[in-house]
């Protein structure tokens, strides 16, 4: 009787493989996070990001600059070609100042420094809504009695269906920047400090030409 369990055992072995072998098809065969994707393709041309309900809150010290306006423009780098995720779609090289005011100090001169950039850093993750990040942010603000700058990068969604660019909740990835330190008395009062964390409000939408994603 000894080899009829071992012709039993055999057998089990095989339907078990044959089931993991289908298992790993079927998902290689599926669309979307069921498999991950490693690079993703944008198409588009010129955007105009026009900011609504914008503003930048110091967490530690709980002072909040808010924004009327600070719009970003720019153009869809290499549209139509593949490439990593957190590479690059869009370089934001015009930026106008932005019209923006705090409680205590008054209005806020907001400037942005540089070229920005904005990239998608993963698979979507519901129909149309894709992880993304404003990368290269230096934001320089000053009023009455205080000039600091804010750098580092701004984590959110990129919504396809809207063009809309919405911050995460909480720490946004911005700091006070120590190569810059908080100077002027109102920034002692305001409790502005190198290394501080920023959260980012309201959002970012395209009102120009349409930006698509796909993958890979």
């Amino acid at each position: 009787m000894q080899p009829l369990r071992n012709v039993r055992t055999s057998r089990a072995g095989v339907s078990g493989l044959v089931v993991a072998l289908l298992t790993i098809a079927l998902i290689l065969s599926m669309p979307g996070p069921a498999r991950a994707a490693t690079t993703y393709t944008p198409t588009g041309g010129a955007v105009s990001f026009v900011s609504s309900g914008l503003s930048f809150t110091d967490i530690e010290a709980a002072q909040t600059v808010s924004c009327g306006s600070l719009n970003l423009y720019g153009t869809v780098s290499s549209s139509g070609t593949s490439r990593a995720y957190g590479a690059d779609m869009v370089a934001l090289s015009q930026m106008g100042s932005g019209i923006c005011n705090q409680s205590l100090c008054g209005p806020v001169t907001t400037t942005p420094v540089g070229t920005w950039t904005l990239a998608i850093t993963g698979d979507w993750t519901s129909w149309s809504v894709w992880p993304a990040r404003l990368k290269n942010v230096r934001l320089s603000l000053s009023c009455a009695g205080c000039t600091f700058r804010l750098t580092g990068v701004i984590n959110g969604t990129f919504h396809t269906s809207t063009q809309r660019f919405a911050p995460v909740w909480g720490a946004s990835g911005l700091v006070v920047d120590a190569a810059v330190p908080p100077s002027g008395a109102m920034c002692v009062t305001l409790d502005i400090l190198a290394g501080d964390t920023i959260e980012v409000g309201g959002s970012w939408t395209s009102m120009s030409s349409s930006v698509a994603i796909s993958n890979p």
